[in-house]
């Protein structure tokens, strides 16, 4: 997967200022650095066409990402996770997580982007976040044609309601993604079920968002429970009925993760990366790198940083 380097454009890829090899878009492709506030759809081809359906390692700025994939299959790479997904079928990608696309030709469907601030407010603001926001989420479809077709008939509303002029368009947009994001979040509700994770799914929610915001400050397990308001027992018991694992054992993967990230797809000094991760020895750093991943900071590097090349839009590309 070829990247774009974008070194220097502060807020508009990679990590802060300077050292980027990772484009941070508003939309796929646009190089202007500028960010959307508001609500967009589009048709999936309409961009992956483009691009041959090929979509190179990315994030976006301050936008969780839905895919609604209605016909074809793709190749997702999240964050250090590959997923094969066959329509119909459904990926909810949070804001900040890296990933890439490799969509079968003639594949269809809806793109729909959300920014983050979307959802404060919101008497339900919590549940949607930990069922769709918290971390990625892939879903298969293919048991239920009648929830893909309210999908498909939202999604072509809100599209239409965005290439008018009509009095309440924003108004409307926003009901139909919010019946949109609902739906979805009932049907990862109903996938926890199944995997016998319902119970303290809520719970495991909130402890993802909170890991979100303080992975970087080596918060301990006993400080996310405090903050949650239970045990540390509690805690990892919701942890191992939902992710099957310990709270200390994700809490350690997601540092693991944004090193990954941050190793791979930044020439930031590894020195820097250890500090901005809150580590204040990057001696300690790169032990700990070592003890997750089997190699030191730099032999991963090494591996893994990619090409410095451009997007390849096809000739009908703009």
């Amino acid at each position: 997967m070829n990247v774009e380097p974008r070194v220097g454009a502060e807020g508009a890829s990679g990590w802060g200022r300077g050292g980027a090899l990772l484009p941070r878009y508003a939309l796929y492709g646009d190089s202007s650095g500028s960010t959307v506030d508001f609500i967009h759809v589009e048709r999936l081809r309409d961009r992956s066409e483009v691009f041959d359906w090929s979509i190179d390692a990315h994030t976006h700025a301050g936008l969780h990402q839905v895919v609604l994939l209605l016909s074809g299959d793709v190749r997702a790479e999240l964050d250090v996770d590959s997923h094969v997904l066959i329509a119909p079928a459904v990926i909810a990608i949070p804001a900040g997580v890296v990933h890439a696309f490799e969509f079968e030709p003639g594949s269809s469907g809806f793109i729909l982007a959300v920014p983050e601030g979307q959802l404060e407010g919101s008497p339900i603001e919590v549940w949607l976040r930990s069922r769709l926001f918290a971390a990625v989420v892939t879903l298969s479809l293919r048991d239920d044609d009648t929830l893909v077709d309210r999908l498909e008939s939202l999604a072509t509303e809100i599209l239409r309601e965005q290439e008018t002029v009509d009095i309440g368009r924003v108004a409307t947009i926003e009901w139909l993604t919010w019946t949109v994001l609902v739906l979805l979040a009932r049907e990862s509700d109903r996938f926890h079920e199944t995997r016998g994770g319902v119970v303290g799914s809520d719970l495991f929610g909130d402890f993802q968002s909170q890991l979100e915001d303080h992975f970087a400050e080596h918060w301990r397990v006993g400080r996310y429970a405090k903050a949650l308001h239970i045990s540390e027992s509690s805690l990892n018991r919701v942890c191992r009925a939902v992710a099957g694992a310990t709270a200390f054992q994700l809490i350690t993967r997601r540092l693991e993760i944004e090193a990954r990230r941050r190793l791979t797809y930044s020439t930031v000094p590894i020195h820097r990366i250890a500090r901005d991760l809150g580590f204040a020895d990057p001696s300690y750093f790169a032990r700990f790198f070592r003890s997750q991943s089997g190699v030191s900071p730099r032999e991963f590097r090494a591996r893994h940083q990619p090409a410095v090349t451009s997007p390849r839009p096809s000739s009908s590309g703009t």
